[in-house]
């Protein structure tokens, strides 16, 4: 009889243990099926990529990659940096952590530069080198046009590195490319899950804050067990993005963190901070207005960039700057040909980029 019971008990004990099994099988076959679906129709990774994404955070991409830490702009393109970017698109930075381009063509009639700043719009992300705005500008003026754009700067982060690369390259012509965002950018000391310098204003007057800015330890330390394993999943990667838990899974990234809601009248007196760096070297400032693909998509977008585009290019010209407004062109464009024709998935396109150029070359030869 005890045999019996125990002969019983094991036989449940087997069933237990193939049910258990079989479960989780089920479950490991079902999340390697999403793995591969989410990665097949994803245009941020390959189906066969293998890398750790919690290891790569996705501005400041480690000392060896196209990003480098710096203690007052927070990171800035890596000098010689070739290779490409999150979309697989190729990227490619000279000596001086400009973005490359043209370098097959004929070089540029000998003449003072043209010195761009700005954010990912002016640097061109989802393009290759020779399809940013400033590639084909450099075409359209057949002179040299160089292009300090660095994706994901507010408009703080791009005067700066314009009171930074004028000495060195001493342009006659600086071109300052924003978008909405870039103001809202200017209220907050992390973005992008990295640490940025920011501006207050004491007695009305610009206070820089946050600097030096030390690098960041996170991307030395040694994963934990569990990012070191499942690290390796777009699927789980991009569940914590959609999910807000993304400075949560990429390890030592911070939540943005607002520190002041002035962005306006810090952009604004920043106007007046470029003027008086375009009196030091005598050179001429304008202010480019971009926008963002929301714009065409949304009504509630366009009145909101439209705003403050409009606020932030009053203070310019009552500084004394020149000002570009590309948003009648290419509202044009879109409205015959769609917003496909003129953007990718964020960032204009290359025939949005020379669209772009061509306002701005009609403006420079006048």
């Amino acid at each position: 009889m005890g045999e019996h019971r125990g002969a019983v008990r094991q036989s449940r004990l087997r069933e237990t243990g193939i049910g258990f099994a079989m479960t989780v099988a089920s479950v490991v076959l079902a999340l390697l099926a999403a793995e591969i679906g989410i990665r097949l129709f994803s245009a941020h990774v390959d189906l066969l990529e293998l890398r750790n994404y919690v290891d790569e955070p996705p501005l400041l991409e480690g000392r060896s990659r196209s990003m480098t830490p710096d203690p007052v702009l927070g990171y800035v393109p890596t000098p010689g940096y070739t290779g490409t970017d999150h979309g697989g698109v190729p990227l490619t930075f000279d000596q001086h952590g400009l973005r490359a381009h043209r370098l097959r063509q004929p070089p540029p009639l000998p003449a003072k530069p043209v010195l761009v700043v700005g954010d990912s719009f002016a640097m061109g992300m989802e393009v290759a080198d020779d399809e940013t705005w400033p590639a084909h500008l450099e075409g359209l003026l057949n002179r040299p046009v160089l292009n300090g754009g660095v994706r994901g700067y507010g408009i703080d982060q791009m005067v700066l590195r314009a009171e930074r690369l004028v000495p060195i390259h001493r342009p006659d012509e600086l071109l300052v490319s924003v978008i909405a965002d870039d103001v809202d950018r200017a209220e907050s000391r992390v973005m992008w899950g990295e640490q940025k310098p920011y501006f207050d204003i004491v007695n009305g007057e610009l206070a820089l804050r946050n600097i030096p800015i030390k690098p960041p330890k996170h991307l030395d330390d040694p994963l934990d067990p569990t990012r070191r394993i499942l690290g390796y999943s777009y699927l789980i990667k991009w569940t914590m993005d959609r999910l807000g838990l993304h400075a949560y899974w990429h390890r030592g990234l911070l939540p943005r963190s607002r520190v002041h809601n002035q962005g306006d009248r810090v952009a604004c007196l920043l106007m007046d901070r470029l003027a008086m760096l375009g009196r030091a070297y005598d050179m001429n400032i304008t202010i480019i207005a971009q926008y963002s693909v929301n714009v065409w998509h949304l009504a509630t977008a366009r009145d909101y960039e439209r705003d403050v585009i409009a606020k932030l290019l009053a203070c310019a010209r009552e500084a004394g700057l020149d000002t570009v407004d590309t948003y009648a062109a290419i509202d044009a464009a879109v409205q015959a040909d769609g917003v496909s024709s003129y953007y990718l998935e964020q960032h204009l396109s290359g025939r949005g980029n020379r669209l772009t150029a061509e306002v701005i070359a009609r403006h420079l030869q006048q």
